[in-house]
């Protein structure tokens, strides 16, 4: 095992997150490991953020609207 130095706000921090009995460690574990999300809709944002957008005058030509 390894020890961190840490300041005493960000370990006031820490002992705040934990759940219940949780080790120290444990809490670090969970903290860090990433969430996963299968939202439909935060795919649809990226998916979003990823395309081209037109303004209104370049959509009501291409669509015919």
């Amino acid at each position: 095992m390894k020890t961190v130095e840490m300041s005493d706000a960000a370990y006031k921090e820490l002992l705040s997150r934990r759940i219940g009995r949780e080790s120290i460690s444990k809490t670090i574990l969970r903290e860090l490991k990433p969430v996963q999300y299968n939202s439909k809709a935060l795919e649809e944002l990226k998916r979003i953020e990823k395309g081209k957008f037109y303004s209104l005058d370049e959509a009501e030509k291409k669509y015919g609207i």
